[in-house]
């Protein structure tokens, strides 16, 4: 013996409610990837920043040992006595300011 089944058909009521819900779940979605998205995409400039940072630290340490190495007095001494031509001047040749 067959039933005889008869489905409902839904009420334009509830058919409403769970297209809202079903676009509130979806938007939700969708805002949560592009958060996530900006979030892996901060993380990587954030990354290339500190790589960026580091390099000119590197060089800001190299920058300042050039500048001990040209001000050193040996080589000043050298460069006024081999291109300038110049000579440490004897005693009788210093004269004091008193």
């Amino acid at each position: 013996m067959k039933k005889n089944i008869k489905y409902k058909k839904p009420e334009p009521k509830f058919t409403g409610l769970w297209a809202i819900i079903m676009i509130l779940i979806i938007s939700e979605l969708f805002i949560y990837t592009w958060c996530r998205i900006q979030c892996v995409k901060t993380g990587y400039e954030i990354s290339e920043e500190m790589d960026k940072n580091l390099k000119l630290i590197t060089l800001q340490k190299n920058l300042k040992i050039e500048i001990a190495r040209l001000k050193s007095p040996q080589r000043i001494s050298r460069i006024a006595t081999r291109q300038l031509g110049l000579i440490m001047p004897k005693p009788e040749q210093v004269i004091t300011i008193p």
